[in-house]
């Protein structure tokens, strides 16, 4: 079985990272043969792992995600490979993907689509509606990576046949993060010491996150506890502006992007994702199976992965997130708890699971 995995690039984020842990695991498994299609190759960061594990990646020329000759060139190399199975991640090769295979006559690959985030900008306009549910009913299946991520589509869309639309949720390599060496603290920044209490954050700085109120709940926290915050993003400038703003330059360090996450997990004392919006939160999975406490905003899509494990706090409120923080670090009994349950909601969400639901879902549509 031939499969095709389209997507806009292999930047840092969600749905990039789920694909460089998917499909070495994916490929091989019951007969599945996979390669990955890019729009553009600009910024990739996670295809080296891809590279390594012998996965064909595709760059369409063109370079640009919102060129609408992507059509043209998706539809060749569809035709080109004949691929049993296209499935494809976000916005815009959602719906490049739909027009590129519409046109074809004669023989068509199965579409399947995953759908990543509960909120985006195009379901703020109306009359952008019916244009999505055109794009969508192209689809023969639609797998939304949390059950608040699908319930959301579904009342965006209002299909007629909700059959085809389910749930499958994202998966992280548990034991990478649960077995990684951490690093001694002042490996991290020479300023560090054994005493200094760590919080991290890794995300991309976009609308849907939040760094801003992690930053400002820094106010309110002693002076040993330090900010990670690790990745890149638009809103970057703005949130180094902000550290400047608050006097917070000496607690709060922009790391960048990494490739040692899991190590620098390991070495915090508390993970915490701060998001507007989330589809699913694999970060804060991340935390849990590296061990750490995890402290996020209540928001759908993290919600349900938080909830009854690690702690949620009010979204955009810094005083709220700062006493859910200062009681972990003070209250050694509750911070052992909570860090032994998020270990455990953890072992919910590994990668090998996601990878068996896909290959079956595969399976159903082609047999």
């Amino acid at each position: 079985m031939k499969v095709l995995h389209v997507i806009n690039s292999l930047r840092a984020g969600g749905a990039e990272k789920l694909l460089e842990d998917l499909l070495p695991r994916m490929n091989g498994r019951d007969g599945v043969q996979t390669d990955a299609l890019l729009l553009t190759d600009e910024g990739n960061v996670f295809d080296k792992n891809l590279i390594e594990a012998g996965i064909p990646i595709y760059v369409v020329p063109l370079k640009s995600v919102y060129n609408p000759l992507n059509i043209i060139y998706l539809r060749r190399y569809v035709l080109k490979h004949k691929y049993d199975i296209v499935h494809v991640h976000l916005f815009p090769a959602s719906y490049w993907v739909a027009i590129a295979t519409r046109s074809i006559l004669t023989w068509k690959p199965k579409l399947v689509l995953t759908e990543h985030s509960t909120h985006n900008k195009r379901r703020e306009k109306w009359y952008l509606r019916g244009l999505e549910k055109f794009v969508y009913s192209t689809y023969d299946n639609v797998a939304s990576v949390s059950k608040q991520v699908q319930e959301n589509l579904i009342s965006w869309l209002n299909p007629a046949d909700k059959s085809k639309f389910f749930v499958i949720e994202n998966g992280v390599d548990i034991e990478k993060f649960a077995q990684v060496e951490p690093y001694k603290k002042n490996d991290i920044c020479d300023s560090f010491s054994d005493d200094t209490k760590l919080i991290c954050m890794v995300a991309r700085f976009t609308e849907s996150k939040d760094q801003a109120t992690v930053i400002k709940a820094m106010l309110d926290l002693p002076q040993d506890v330090h900010l990670l915050l690790i990745g890149e993003g638009p809103l970057k400038g703005m949130c180094q502006d902000l550290v400047i703003k608050l006097n917070l330059s000496d607690r709060v360090h922009f790391l960048g992007f990494r490739e040692d996450v899991p190590r620098i997990l390991r070495s915090a004392d508390i993970m915490v994702l701060s998001s507007n919006w989330e589809g699913f939160g694999l970060a804060a999975i991340e935390g849990m199976a590296a061990g750490k406490p995890v402290v996020a905003s209540d928001v759908p899509g993290l919600r349900q992965v938080v909830f009854g494990a690690g702690v949620l706090f009010k979204s955009s409120d810094s005083k709220d997130l700062s006493i859910k923080l200062l009681e972990l670090l003070e209250n050694r009994q509750l911070y052992e708890k909570i860090s032994r349950m998020c270990v455990e909601r953890a072992k919910s969400y590994d990668i090998q699971r996601t990878v068996g639901e896909y290959v079956a879902l595969y399976r159903s549509i082609i047999e």
